[in-house]
């Protein structure tokens, strides 16, 4: 008798799994698609074309993947609750996110692999195409690589000191590293990393400077302090976002001397201008960090008045923006390509502003599995 009415308890059951799947699918059918998400600072997925040639290779799938994933309906939601019983559960880890023994979040270190050859190899050709320049690589490690003692017990994470290694003897002498490992890891204490963001801080920028400098013939800071100026105590990052985790408000200090150069910033797709590197109101967004640079764009000119012929290409990535303020007294100009968004051909802008220096400067994560940037320079070299 009871096996009896068991039966009629699961076919509710069943039902109701039933139900709700299709509920869910009916809500994402006529859920209209985001361009953007503010929570994550990243573009998202949009639904994909169906192509013969894309089936074919597997990208169709791999995109309708990502956009089930990233188009999902309360998808915010679902991330802070997963996140909630993840924690109940004993997990340390959401979202590709440890959360590290000091409270802080730590990303999740990529693997190397096919496309990070293709970057490699991509930059080096570029750079043997113009000998004329001085061609410089900055691969930067995040927090999980330089503090790797601070995250779980038994995380499975890659060792971003052997990447680097690897890297450098892969380009060997053709392309002039600045390596900044072992600086960052010895002020590992310090302040060098934001809690709730994949971003390094102002001061990490500052320490890697410092050996930038020396490489490339710069004029090394006399302080041993940098001069910063905190402009907001209540940032919280992505990483903090995407993981569902919580963390102590992070705080955003500006690189700030005595002595500031007179520069003019060009948006150049945007057709906007400025007269500084920080844009304030980013301040009052989800995005703080946007306010270096005013967040990410194309291309970007910088012209300053300092007493110097050399002139910068800077192809790069986020990390790039809080870095910029360093450089502009020491360059004439500094001409920013963030290939993510850029669709000009490198040829000819290497063509127009005759360039004495070119620094790929990537977190070393967003390097390893970049997948525009080799297009970017090799489409350029077609073009030749």
């Amino acid at each position: 008798m009871r096996r009896h009415q068991k039966k009629p308890a699961y076919t509710v059951l069943g039902a109701g799994f039933v139900l709700l799947l299709l509920g869910f699918g009916v809500l994402n059918l006529f859920h209209r698609d985001r361009e953007f998400s503010d929570a994550e600072n990243r573009l998202l997925q949009q639904k994909p074309r169906w192509e013969l040639s894309a089936v074919l290779d597997g990208q169709f799938m791999k995109n309708f993947e990502a956009w089930q994933t990233d188009q999902f309906v309360f998808r915010d939601g679902w991330i802070t609750f997963r996140t909630r019983v993840d924690r109940i559960l004993g997990k340390n880890e959401s979202g590709g996110v440890f959360l590290g023994k000091d409270g802080s979040l730590y990303e999740k270190p990529a693997a190397a692999g096919k496309q990070t050859r293709r970057n490699l190899d991509a930059v080096r050709s570029f750079c043997l195409r113009h000998p004329e320049v001085s061609s410089w690589m900055m691969l930067v490690p995040d927090a999980a690589g330089v503090k790797p003692e601070e995250l779980p017990a038994f995380a499975p994470v890659e060792s971003q000191r052997d990447q680097l290694a690897q890297i450098s003897g892969y380009l060997g002498a053709d392309v002039k590293e600045i390596s900044v490992y072992d600086t960052l890891r010895e002020h590992r204490e310090e302040y060098l990393y934001y809690r709730t963001d994949h971003h390094w801080t102002t001061l990490g920028a500052w320490y890697a400077y410092r050996e930038a400098a020396s490489a490339m013939g710069l004029e090394i800071p006399g302080e041993e302090e940098p001069p910063l100026y905190p402009v907001s105590d209540s940032f919280t990052g992505t990483l903090a976002s995407v993981s569902g985790y919580s963390a102590a408000p992070d705080t955003i200090s500006v690189y700030w001397p005595q002595t500031r150069p007179d520069l003019v910033v060009s948006y150049v797709e945007e057709q906007e201008e400025s007269a500084s590197l920080y844009a304030a109101e980013k301040l009052n967004t989800r995005d703080q960090y946007g306010m270096f640079l005013n967040g990410n764009h194309p291309l970007v000119k910088i012209r300053t008045m300092a007493e110097s012929e050399r002139k910068l290409l800077l192809i790069k990535d986020s990390y790039a923006n809080c870095f910029v303020p360093f450089l502009t007294s020491q360059f004439r100009e500094i001409v920013l390509v963030d290939p993510r968004y850029y669709y000009g051909d490198l040829e000819s802008l290497m063509k127009e502003e005759e360039f004495t220096d070119v620094l790929f400067l990537y977190n070393l994560n967003t390097f390893l599995g970049d997948d525009v940037l080799y297009l970017a320079l090799e489409e350029s070299s077609t073009e030749e």
